[in-house]
């Protein structure tokens, strides 16, 4: 299998193409819930929204439900729009949670909520959207798709929690980092392709299959991301750069470079790090070992993708097939 990273701008076209009249829905479903008659929390809201970025995890529901055609079944369409909606509304909660742990100023190159009100606003503001999200999720009226939100929101605050403890025990194992990325990234992923079959009321072993390569795109995703943190300023990524470094999280790159190195690179790498803790840069060109590192990484990130993209082969070809298979290389190559 050739790895093939299709431009942001044609991937967009590809999935416009095919559900723009999806997109809107969940669109539509999205400003529903964000609508509310107190002026503040609209406020709140209406600069959340902005927050908005590719939507990848509403456009994997939809393209999970429609693999083998049963989307095109009203209830089956309605119910993977609803789920959609829903864990766009749980991600949207995450940002305004994360950029408080992260103590970030930038989202989508606007300022993030606990900048432009206060800390107390983005975790009540974040608690709110999560409330709306799975009271949406239980209109859909299948308490089995809402068990499962809940696990994998849980699994969620997991992968977080256990992020803090690796700081904390200034953990170099990349087990731990793998662990930390498949739930804090992974676990909405997978549960926004499961959704997406259930919806389409695939079997049981296809939803689970479904779910694996959803967890798989997360975790290739995230080292993506982390590669993207080291290497693009703010004004590509939108977002505070090397934040990961300045809160003394040791993502996969650094991870790599300490490992794979010789021992003096290494040193040399421990006391840029030293430096980066107090906000000063770190110019990947300046350490060979971060440098060895990212590229490391970034085939990680790969690897990652052609696992996720070995899950669908149990599905027929067709175009919304093809759409993932684009989008997990996409996610693992991408420059912004």
């Amino acid at each position: 299998m050739t790895a093939i990273s299709p431009s942001s701008e044609d991937l967009k076209l590809q999935i416009a193409n095919l559900l723009q009249d999806d997109l809107q829905a969940v669109q539509q479903g999205l400003l529903r819930q964000f609508r509310n008659r107190s002026e503040f929390i609209q406020d709140v809201a209406d600069h959340t929204s902005r927050f908005r970025g590719k939507q990848i995890r509403p456009i994997l529901t939809l393209l999970c439900s429609r693999l083998e055609g049963t989307a095109f079944r009203p209830e089956s369409r309605e119910s993977a729009r609803l789920f959609g909606t829903v864990v766009e509304m749980i991600h949207a909660a995450t940002l305004v949670h994360d950029d408080v742990i992260d103590d970030a100023d930038l989202r989508r190159h606007v300022s993030t909520v606990h900048r432009r009100w206060n800390t107390e606003t983005s975790v009540l503001f974040g608690d709110y959207l999560f409330s709306q999200a799975f009271y949406l999720a239980a209109t859909s009226g299948d308490a089995e798709a809402c068990r499962l939100i809940g696990l994998a929101t849980n699994r969620t605050c997991e992968g977080e929690l256990n992020q803090i403890a690796a700081r904390l025990e200034q953990s170099r194992s990349e087990r731990d980092y793998f662990r930390i990325i498949a739930g804090k990234t992974g676990q909405l992923f997978a549960i926004s392709c499961r959704l997406g079959a259930r919806a389409a009321g695939l079997s049981l072993p296809l939803q689970k299959q479904l779910s694996i390569f959803g967890l798989r795109l997360g975790m290739a995703f995230q080292i993506a991301d982390d590669v993207l943190d080291l290497t693009m300023s703010s004004a590509r990524t939108g977002k505070d750069s090397q934040n990961d470094l300045y809160n003394q999280r040791l993502t996969l790159p650094v991870l790599r470079g300490l490992r794979i190195s010789p021992p003096e690179q290494q040193q040399q790498l421990l006391r840029g790090l030293e430096f980066s803790a107090s906000h000063v840069p770190l110019l990947p060109s300046e350490y060979p070992a971060l440098q060895a590192g990212l590229a490391s990484a970034a085939a990680s990130a790969e690897r990652m993708a052609r696992r996720a993209i070995h899950c669908l082969r149990q599905f027929p070809d067709s175009r919304e097939r093809s759409l993932l298979e684009s989008i997990a290389w996409f996610a693992a190559g991408r420059s912004d």
